[in-house]
């Protein structure tokens, strides 16, 4: 028995089709689950060429050959005593964030926390929240990013001041 008709076979009686259409609903039965498989490996792949376009594009070519898009993503707000905010921007291209910066003006006292992720992942910091005082730290990353997928970062302040708060995001991507 073929692969088709084993397929069938597990279809329940009662869910079988019926009627003129009968062979041609049963064989979208059967093609239906195989398309959507198939679009998942076209993503999937489709996302492993962005990635080797990338790398490929950091090698040394000759000027012109692969250019980068690089953005800087500003975050900037100010943030009022015992408030909280998520703040959200789209990926304006498929890429790597390379840096993110934040800035703690003086006073936050290391109680302005922060993080930054994209999409439901957190990666600044890996867990739990940064907070500073008077710093304008750089961390780098090599963070994969789709484009127009939601980069966020979230602002949380436990001092008795407002602060105004700002982050910076590096995207680096293929022109």
């Amino acid at each position: 028995m073929g692969e088709y008709e084993e397929i069938v076979e597990r279809i329940p009686v009662p869910e079988r089709p019926i009627g003129p259409l009968a062979g041609l609903a049963t064989r979208l039965d059967y093609i239906g689950p195989r398309a959507e498989e198939t679009s998942t490996k076209i993503e999937a792949v489709e996302e492993r060429i962005k990635k080797l376009e990338y790398a490929l594009s950091t090698l040394e070519f000759p000027e012109g050959v692969m250019p980068h898009d690089i953005e800087q993503i500003p975050f900037s707000y100010n943030i009022t005593s015992g408030k909280g905010v998520i703040l959200t921007e789209y990926a304006p291209f498929s890429g790597y964030i390379k840096e993110v910066s934040p800035h703690w003006p003086d006073g936050c006292d290391a109680l302005v926390d922060i993080k930054v992720g994209h999409g439901v992942k957190q990666f600044c910091p890996d867990e739990d929240y940064l907070a500073l005082n008077n710093a304008t730290p750089t961390y780098p990353f090599n963070e994969w990013v789709s484009d127009h997928e939601e980069i966020w970062v979230e602002l949380r302040n436990r001092s008795a001041n407002s602060h105004r708060i700002t982050v910076t995001v590096i995207l680096e991507g293929i022109a």
